[in-house]
């Protein structure tokens, strides 16, 4: 099922109404981060304000995700964590064909609950979709930190990892989420994994966004409410 998603590009550095020849000034962020392809979102979510590079001539000035401004992170250690979450195709797990795919888990109740999703989706708008994907895939798995699952700080799980402990932390739930979305027929462009500081919660956090024609949703594993980009405050 290929939904109808247009593509929102991500800015090397821009900052809406800026002159090209002017810095571009914006809040400083404790920790923002967007990774999908090579791209790193410095997000407004600081109060003090610094000038960053100024925008080369003929720039675009349109704001990424959560009106942030994204500059290059190919080298930043969670784009290597991406691209290795990646490296394997995990839509199959939420295929019709797991059993003969080789994946770890196919039998779990993480993987059936989320494969389950195809069976409903016949109709559905590219919102109720989403909709459907974010709360079945907050309610395969349950929240642990990484230090009480894997016993360190920071750890990337797999979906069959997922599957065998039965929980995962906010970027598990971003991870499942996308090759739930990529098991449907969404392509990769059209999603993108955010880490970002929740200025409510005082703490850092993962999401994923679905770029369609109607928004960038915001599929967290803290609601099932599903929500544009532009709605979320403390993010």
């Amino acid at each position: 099922m290929l939904l109808n998603f247009t593509f929102a590009a991500l800015l090397s550095v821009s900052a809406a109404a800026a002159p090209a020849s002017a810095p571009v000034t914006a809040p400083v962020p404790v920790y923002s981060q967007t990774v999908r392809a090579d791209t790193f979102t410095l997000a407004a979510i600081a109060p003090q304000e610094t000038p960053l590079p100024a925008l080369p001539s003929g720039a675009p000035t349109k704001l990424g995700v959560f009106e942030s401004v994204a500059i290059s992170a190919a080298r930043l250690p969670a784009a290597g964590k991406w691209q290795a979450a990646r490296k394997t195709d995990y839509s199959q797990m939420f295929g019709a064909d797991c059993a003969v795919s080789g994946l770890a888990g196919c039998d779990s109740r993480f993987a059936t609950k989320i494969r389950g999703i195809a069976d409903q989706v016949a109709g559905l708008s590219d919102r109720d979709m989403l909709n459907l994907v974010n709360r079945t895939v907050n309610g395969a798995m349950t929240y642990k930190s990484d230090a009480a699952i894997w016993g360190t700080s920071d750890y990337w799980a797999t979906p069959s990892e997922m599957a065998r402990k039965g929980a995962g932390d906010c970027e598990d739930f971003a991870i499942a989420k996308y090759w739930a979305l990529r098991s449907l027929g969404v392509p990769d462009e059209k999603l993108q994994l955010v880490l970002l500081q929740d200025t409510r919660r005082q703490l850092f956090h993962a999401v994923l966004i679905a770029h369609t024609g109607s928004g960038a949703y915001v599929l967290d594993n803290v609601s099932n409410r599903l929500l544009v980009d532009t709605d979320i405050a403390q993010y």
